[in-house]
């Protein structure tokens, strides 16, 4: 495993986190999720990635189930979020309930604590941004809940960088310990079009902003939900089509698959590391649903791209060697 530094956080930060979204969607599969959990621990691993929504809301009872039941809370650095949209039990979301607030992050707070079962969360970001409520009520509440010990580190995801640095200029003015992270989706890929409401996709120049920052940026949907995995035809989803179907990302696609043949691994590992071999801190929320998929993703950090590497992927030369 390969750690990072995170502001608030005192011990190294593995840069493959768990994501749990999937927990609790389609068939019972607790032993399978048991058993990833115990092996990526024992691999070194230890970020787990939840939200109040995940999993249809189920997601936070099976970690308070696994935690209870392997007794190991201390061994993780569990990260939390608030301000979702609601997701009703049948899966269904309703984006037209907004809820970036900051008392619906107090609620929200209070209430994945006592479903999962614990006193405070390492980790705590604002799931979703309303830009038409100003930045400091939304810290103030974040540093207060930190000063209260309810959480050690925050930070936001699908914020456009130009809110994280308002955000993070307004910390620094009223002396809080401020933004440690920054959560949107950054992948090889070029998104056209965002698959969910409001949520946001960053280029690679917005992503080199977080260089001198000191904002760790995490990245979701690493992977390019899949595309690099090269699943897709032309019966896939609609909004993968719109998201990730054009004449650049397929070339990608090609040029990953190219640098897998190189490495002897997949294609989706090579655009996982892609991510991970970045001059600047980063991480990646994996959602492994399985053994198998999960140990695709952690061979991802033995592939070390070199700089020639990295600019072939980005279409910048047509050589990497």
């Amino acid at each position: 495993m390969e750690y990072i530094t995170v502001r608030g956080i005192e011990k190294p930060v593995s840069r493959l986190i768990m994501g749990t979204a999937w927990f609790g969607i389609g068939a019972d599969v607790r032993e399978e999720i048991f058993s990833m959990l115990d092996q990526y621990l024992a691999d070194g691993g230890n970020l787990i990635d939840t939200g109040r929504f995940y999993g249809a809301g189920k997601a936070e009872l099976i970690l308070k189930e696994y935690f209870d039941a392997r007794q190991n809370r201390d061994q993780v650095i569990l990260m939390d979020k608030a301000c979702h949209p609601f997701i009703t039990p049948d899966g269904v979301h309703h984006p037209e309930y907004w809820r970036v607030k900051p008392d619906i992050i107090t609620d929200d707070l209070h209430d994945s604590l006592f479903r999962i079962g614990v006193d405070y969360f390492d980790i705590y970001l604002l799931h979703r941004d309303d830009e038409t409520v100003p930045v400091g009520p939304l810290m103030d509440r974040l540093e207060q809940h930190r000063r209260e010990g309810l959480i050690k580190a925050y930070g936001v995801s699908n914020w456009r960088n130009e809110r994280v640095a308002e955000a993070q200029a307004y910390c620094e003015e009223k002396g809080y310990q401020g933004l440690s992270v920054n959560n949107p989706s950054y992948s090889l890929a070029t998104v056209v079009k965002a698959r969910w409401p409001k949520t946001v996709y960053i280029n690679q120049e917005e992503a080199e902003w977080h260089a001198d920052k000191g904002i760790t940026l995490f990245s979701w949907a690493a992977q390019g939900h899949g595309f690099f995995a090269d699943i897709y035809d032309d019966n896939a989803p609609q909004d993968i089509k719109e998201a990730f179907f054009t004449d650049e990302n397929f070339k990608k696609l090609k040029r990953a698959k190219v640098l897998a043949e190189k490495h002897g691994v997949e294609s989706i590992n090579i655009a996982l590391a892609y991510v991970l071999n970045q001059p600047f801190a980063t991480a990646a929320i994996i959602g492994s649903r399985d053994r198998k998929e999960y140990a695709s993703s952690l061979s991802s950090l033995d592939i070390k791209l070199t700089e020639k590497e990295l600019d072939y992927l980005k279409l910048k030369s047509d050589h990497f060697e």
